[in-house]
């Protein structure tokens, strides 16, 4: 079905430029208005058609407001879980003894080690004695 459309296609292509090329060497002025004018209704039908229904959609062009609430929360939530630790100002001695807690109601942090690194079993018996060559 493409293999005949698209010679037709073409030969409508090239019909319309050869009548925009006519109009515009015998009738430069009609041609010119005529272009105005349509290029003015066209900004005229598609600024009626955004504010009437695209500008109401959200950011972006897709999705609505509820798809935007929900992003937010989670932007909002990896923010909390991922924050950097604020800076401390350093105070005075005094200050510090009264501010920290007894070591008796600190839990131990447990130490996972990083499932992406392994131990390399070699031989670290051997040391190379590089000044001597």
């Amino acid at each position: 079905m493409r293999n005949w459309m698209t010679p037709i296609m073409y030969t409508l292509m090239g019909l319309a430029v050869f009548y925009v090329g006519f109009q515009l060497i015998t009738n430069t002025s009609s041609f010119l208005t005529s272009i105005v004018i349509m290029i003015g209704f066209a900004v005229l039908v598609y600024g009626a058609i955004y504010f009437l229904f695209l500008r109401n959609r959200g950011f972006g062009g897709g999705g609505n407001k509820n798809e935007m609430k929900k992003y937010k929360q989670a932007v909002k939530q990896s923010k909390q879980k991922y924050k950097q630790p604020t800076p401390t100002i350093k105070k005075s001695n005094i200050a510090k003894t009264a501010v920290k807690s007894s070591p008796l109601g600190r839990k131990p942090r447990k130490r996972s080690s990083a499932s992406h690194l392994r131990v390399i079993e070699g031989h670290k018996n051997k040391d190379k004695n590089r000044a001597s060559f």
